[in-house]
């Protein structure tokens, strides 16, 4: 395993000197190119179409004056040289990013942007009078040719090819780093959650139940106060009704005392 380990190390290592020293005379053809058209006052027709670097040989990836076309795949070779040497070294690493670094793709997908914008915003620097077709095209190429190097890279090399072999590398090098720290730090905030949605149920609940009990208590007094008040009425209606019954069995004992007295005095004559 690190003897593959390390001939993949030496295949990116020079892949990555290799597209550095592309950046570089990318680079400089860009320097050149801006001084002979700053020099001609931004007549496009007054330098050359193609401008070469320092290393003739490397002039095959100029290709656009934004050097993003060079950059992205000198940063995507140099972290996979970097992280592999962290794997010779025994360093354990996240497997999500890995050969790569964190936001890798956002960057990359933010320089094929750039490069974007800077292929459209050079041709406002021409002389409207001279500028042509030619020029037009060079602008356009560089903005087209940045978006495509960070499409392919991205979408068609890094995600479906690369990160997907070296993750693989690391798990069967049992090198994968598992973020406990995240985990348990996750673990702990849950749980410092559940108390608290725990203490905030206990005290909704306490309120409930106080205010029930309160709500209760007044229930329970205008019962008594009801049934008091009931009680005392229907009393009353009793104490009525038995004063107007012994009325009447007065008057009707007056009545049977004046027919016997009645009844006396007939009988005698």
């Amino acid at each position: 395993m690190k003897r593959k380990i390390a001939l993949l190390f030496a295949l990116s290592s020079g892949l990555a000197a290799l597209a550095l020293a592309a950046f570089a005379n990318n680079v400089a053809a860009i320097v050149r190119w801006w001084r002979g058209f700053l020099a001609s006052g931004g007549d496009g027709s007054a330098i050359p179409a193609k401008v070469s670097g320092v290393v003739p040989w490397l002039d095959w990836s100029v290709v656009d004056y934004s050097a993003v076309s060079t950059l992205i795949p000198a940063l995507g070779f140099l972290s996979i040289a970097l992280s592999l040497l962290k794997l010779l070294r025994g360093h354990r690493m996240p497997p999500g990013d890995f050969p790569f670094f964190k936001g890798s793709d956002q960057l990359n997908i933010a320089l094929g942007l750039f490069g974007t914008l800077w292929g459209i915003i050079v041709i406002g620097y021409f002389k409207l009078d001279t500028v042509s077709m030619a020029d037009l095209m060079q602008c356009l190429h560089t903005a087209l040719f940045s978006t495509l190097i960070a499409v392919v890279w991205v979408f068609m090399v890094d995600r479906p090819l690369l990160r997907p072999y070296f993750t693989r590398l690391l798990l069967e090098a049992n090198l994968a780093e598992t973020d406990e720290s995240d985990l348990s730090a996750a673990v702990e905030r849950l749980v410092r959650r559940l108390d608290e949605a725990s203490e905030a149920f206990d005290r909704r609940q306490k309120g409930y139940e106080e205010a029930f009990e309160r709500r209760l208590a007044k229930y329970e007094r205008e019962f008594d106060m009801r049934q008091k008040e009931y009680s005392e009425f229907f009393m009353r209606r009793i104490g009525e009704l038995e004063k107007s019954a012994a009325e009447s069995a007065a008057r009707a004992d007056a009545a049977g005392a004046k027919l016997d007295a009645v009844a006396a005095v007939l009988s005698r004559a």
